[in-house]
């Protein structure tokens, strides 16, 4: 995966602010989320080392216990199984397709923009060198 098309800086706010609590969400809708935020970012497809690699790169903690979490290949299969937004390829590959609904939240992205405008807005996103 092209890791060049993500903005880290919003990225890593969206995952580990409290303003969000995207780490106190269950891991399904954890995918979600990144889904679409990969969506948003214009990354089509992606791989189980693609979604543990994202995982290793942000450093997400654990809920209620020490460590990151370390999704098994199984576990993002299964959360990914359930979406509508997801197709799996013979190669081992996710796209994702248009859709509806998502498992939990409407495919939108704007549900993405807004937490991200709000982190400009009280100057907790890096803008340039920090």
């Amino acid at each position: 995966m092209d890791w060049t098309k993500l903005n880290m800086a919003e990225v890593s706010y969206y995952c580990k602010s409290p303003d969000v609590d995207f780490v106190c969400y269950p891991f399904s809708c954890q995918m979600e989320q990144i889904i679409l935020m990969f969506y948003y970012y214009g990354i089509k497809q992606f791989t189980t080392v693609d979604i543990q690699e994202f995982y290793k790169k942000m450093q997400i903690p654990k809920m209620r216990s020490e460590g990151i979490i370390k999704p098994a290949p199984g576990q993002i299969k299964k959360a990914a199984g359930r979406m509508e937004n997801i197709r799996f390829t013979d190669d081992g590959v996710f796209e994702i397709i248009p859709a509806r609904n998502g498992l939990y939240l409407p495919f939108d992205t704007s549900l993405y923009t807004d937490d991200i405008k709000k982190g400009y807005q009280k100057n907790r996103i890096c803008q340039g060198d920090c």
